[in-house]
């Protein structure tokens, strides 16, 4: 097979994930192209030598492809791109894979073009080696398990984004996933079909796995999780919402197993128990979002006791009613070092949780930007006041239905978190209190 270049670099691509990847809360978000060398042609029959109209001596003829490469990563157009594939052999093969890195899907004809040209005999370059992206988001209602298919040769594929691509089946899922080891993300949110049998093929098969997505899955259990956390020892963020088999040894081992972890979703999980949160703040310290919504089963007890309250020594309690413990075997849970990065706290519907956890939570993420306490009814001027503790850090707070709030908290609140954007006390709360904490926001501004 002939080539322009006899001596390729010798520089190898670099994963898609880009540092830059790893500060965005979406990890199927986009990143640096994954492109360091020319694409080779995929026979000789296609590798024409035609006269090239630049001039021998200009500079762009002299320039070395991987310098070439890293200039037309900066063409974000996709038609920009087509140009330069016609400018001549030598940057056709610098640019092409550029083109096809992650093909833009916006309608199903586009889509059945795509597939087309991969299911060419003889296509001009290997188009599926050099697709590391595919987003069906667009077309996810018109996606069938005959066009899933033909995805297999696609084998450097990195993140998959399948959302509502509800006619996929499980069976036809499972066996084209392994198709793809080096897959970094991938997201099956609505696709109900999918069972324990794809989320094994993915943990058997994808060890570099960082993300996934298995929103309204309610045919997964908690056994493919556990091999998920077992094999996938990369996972960053792990989406299980509505997942409603789960139960806490998946999680826990997420949680110890997952030291890379930054963000879980574990919405309407509602037979999780105190025991799986409090192992995901013992070992998650570089968790970054947590959202516990809908996990009604959860104390005070799953999160960080605040400083007021001892350990109680072993043996029969003489003083049942004085304490502030509910019965249980698990005691208050003591953190060696304060999550330092957790900046979004989800604890909707999370009715059993008082004052107490509140205190533990601010002491132990002292720099959360986004709290949700929803329907948190148990909630008094206490847990407020010490929110008020998060200062200039706290951006969002969502208090809807804490009816035990009054002014005077709320006034403290306005003092203290002056950096504020949004707050939601839609309750039956007192109106005074809305209107109080609008002036006292007023008066900051202007101030």
């Amino acid at each position: 097979m002939p080539q322009i270049y006899t001596h390729p670099s010798p520089s190898q691509s670099v994963i898609s994930l880009s540092d830059g990847d790893e500060e965005e809360n979406n990890l199927f978000a986009s990143g640096e192209l994954a492109v360091a060398s020319p694409a080779a042609w995929y026979s000789r029959l296609h590798h024409v030598q035609t006269v090239v109209h630049i001039p021998p001596h200009s500079p762009a003829s002299r320039l070395p492809p991987e310098i070439l490469i890293n200039i037309l990563k900066h063409l974000s157009s996709p038609r920009d791109i087509h140009s330069t594939l016609l400018v001549s052999p030598s940057w056709c093969e610098c640019s092409v894979e550029l083109l096809w890195h992650k093909p833009s899907i916006p309608d199903f004809n586009t889509l059945i073009k795509i597939m087309q040209v991969l299911s060419r005999e003889e296509p001009t370059f290997t188009y599926a080696q050099f697709i590391r992206r595919l987003n069906f988001i667009s077309v996810g209602s018109e996606m069938s398990d005959s066009i899933f298919g033909r995805l297999a040769p696609c084998t450097r594929l990195e993140r998959l984004t399948l959302v509502g691509c509800s006619n996929l089946s499980d069976d036809v899922i499972s066996r084209t996933v392994p198709g793809f080891p080096s897959l970094v993300a991938i997201d099956l949110s609505g696709v109900d079909s999918v069972t324990d049998r794809t989320i094994f093929a993915v943990a058997d098969s994808c060890r570099k796995l960082q993300g996934i997505n298995l929103l309204g899955c309610k045919r997964v259990s908690s056994a493919s999780i556990l091999a998920l956390a077992d094999k996938c020892s990369l996972l960053r963020r792990v989406k299980l919402s509505g997942v409603v088999d789960l139960t806490d040894e998946p999680v826990s081992a997420l949680a110890i197993k997952g030291s890379l972890l930054l963000e879980i979703d574990l919405n309407g999980c509602k037979k999780l128990s105190d025991r799986a949160v409090r192992d995901i703040w013992t070992h998650s310290h570089n968790m970054r979002e947590m959202r516990l919504s809908n996990c009604v089963e959860l104390t005070d007890l799953a999160f960080p006791a605040p400083q007021n309250i001892r350990d109680l020594p072993p043996g029969p309690n003489p003083f049942p009613p004085f304490t502030r413990l509910p019965p249980s075997d698990l005691p208050p849970l003591r953190l060696s070092r304060p999550l330092e990065h957790l900046r979004m706290l989800d604890l909707t519907s999370c009715s059993k949780i008082t004052d107490d956890a509140v205190e533990g939570i601010v002491s132990a993420s002292p720099r959360l930007r986004n709290l949700v306490l929803s329907k948190c009814g148990q909630l008094t001027d206490r847990a407020i006041e010490s929110i008020c503790l998060l200062g200039k850090h706290l951006h969002y707070l969502h208090l809807g239905h804490a009816s035990s709030i009054t002014d005077r908290s709320v006034k403290t609140l306005a003092r203290s978190c002056t950096r504020l954007r949004y707050i939601d006390l839609a309750s039956e709360c007192l109106l005074s209190i809305i209107v109080i904490l609008l002036i006292l926001l007023a008066k900051t501004v202007i101030s």
